[in-house]
């Protein structure tokens, strides 16, 4: 017995030595300590919440404003929209490739160079720096629209995007949305939330429009990045204040019942 027995710890000792132990680069990373979740993800993470996990980063960061505040400062500059056009481009395409040399995931770099693309586009083709923010507007107007109908239709687009990351669908696209829409206080959560991102739309709008309109290149470039990323984060946080507890709530009635 006392030979079984201490066969049985040296099989334990073997087999605890080549349990793989986490590596040391990989405790701060955010996807080792749960977190990492950008966007609407991040507001689906019920536990936690942070502003730089919630856009992307510092890396996120600067591919979000890097094209813009180059385009900005070249112009002030230079005067030159060609200048400005070529390397707000070639920033975009940095990021890019600095990413496929490092092997890391692209999609926000590509939506970056997707979005400068369209908004040098637009600048270029007009020969005006104006225009450069046109597109923005116009996507601002466009999600403030579709938002509203979506509140008008008591089915909130917060609760879609946020729901689809948290509790993706598994037995059908109506059976998933009457679980989450006919929760009455979760469904409450999602529509002020939705409210939250029809503020910050409009909160764009009615600050930038008028310079873009007196063609004021200069204020109304620092006013898009100033209500760029950092209302972004304020507005993923203040959406997460507002449904977490709800996300909590119905995750515990899911777990226990009740």
């Amino acid at each position: 017995m006392e030979e079984e027995s201490e066969k049985r710890k040296a099989r334990r000792v073997v087999s605890s030595a080549f349990q793989p132990a986490d590596a040391p680069e990989d405790r701060g990373r955010p996807e080792a300590r749960g977190g990492g979740k950008k966007g609407f993800a991040s507001i689906a993470q019920s536990d936690t919440f942070s502003f730089m996990d919630a856009v992307g980063g510092w890396r996120g960061i600067f591919e979000a404003v890097g094209p813009s505040a180059i385009f900005l400062i070249l112009f002030i500059c230079t005067r030159k929209l060609s200048i400005a056009v070529v390397c707000s481009i070639g920033i975009s395409l940095f990021f890019i490739a600095w990413r496929f040399i490092m092997r890391e995931k692209m999609r926000s770099a590509v939506i970056g160079l997707i979005l400068s693309a369209i908004y040098l586009g637009a600048a270029a083709v007009s020969h005006s720096a104006r225009n450069y923010y046109l597109p923005a507007f116009i996507l601002d107007f466009c999600a403030v629209v579709i938002f509203l109908i979506t509140l008008l239709c008591r089915f909130p687009i917060l609760g879609i995007l946020v729901e689809f990351f948290h509790t993706p669908p598994k037995n059908g696209l109506r059976a998933w949305a009457r679980e989450w829409n006919g929760d009455k206080f979760l469904h409450k959560a999602y529509m002020r939330a939705t409210w939250v991102w029809v503020a910050l739309f409009c909160i764009r709008l009615v600050i930038e429009v008028p310079f873009y309109f007196a063609n004021n290149i200069d204020v109304l470039g620092t006013l898009h990045l100033v209500l760029g990323i950092p209302l972004y984060a304020v507005t993923v946080w203040a959406c997460w204040m507002i449904i977490s507890p709800q996300i909590k709530r119905v995750d515990r009635l899911r777990k226990y019942g009740g």
